[in-house]
């Protein structure tokens, strides 16, 4: 067995080098793949509350809004209109949003209900 090929020092280090630079983009690209999303209550365009989304609790938000009282549900990733004192009810009927970018919006309360964050899940590319 002549085709042995001895190990140098140098080696070793090369071997860890490429290690440590393939555990460091391991690392960095794990980090940019955290999505966090997050419920945002806007209530005359200015922030009221934001929630931090993807639990498993349930929060029910009431308050005071221009023509009477807004409900609002959170549960886990999503959240809704549940109730709101206006004419049309129109912020109920949109349901829950779960993703980012929706959005539902009691015009008469003027109280916005949106999802922000850096997922991009469902968007493969974007046309201009």
């Amino acid at each position: 067995m002549k085709n042995k090929i001895p190990l140098k020092a140098g080696d070793f280090v090369i071997f860890a080098a490429i290690i440590a630079l393939a555990c460091g983009i391991w690392i960095r690209l794990a980090l940019m793949q955290t999505e966090q999303t997050y419920g945002e209550i806007l209530v005359n365009g200015e922030l009221y509350r934001q929630v931090k989304l993807g639990g498993t609790g349930q929060e029910t938000i009431t308050f005071e809004g221009r023509t009477g009282e807004v409900t609002i549900e959170i549960d886990g990733e999503r959240m809704r209109f549940v109730s709101s004192q206006c004419p049309d009810h129109t912020c109920e009927r949109t349901g829950w949003i779960s993703r980012v970018g929706q959005s539902a919006v009691c015009l008469p309360n003027r109280v916005m209900i949106k999802i922000t964050g850096n997922s991009t899940d469902g968007v493969d590319a974007v046309a201009q």
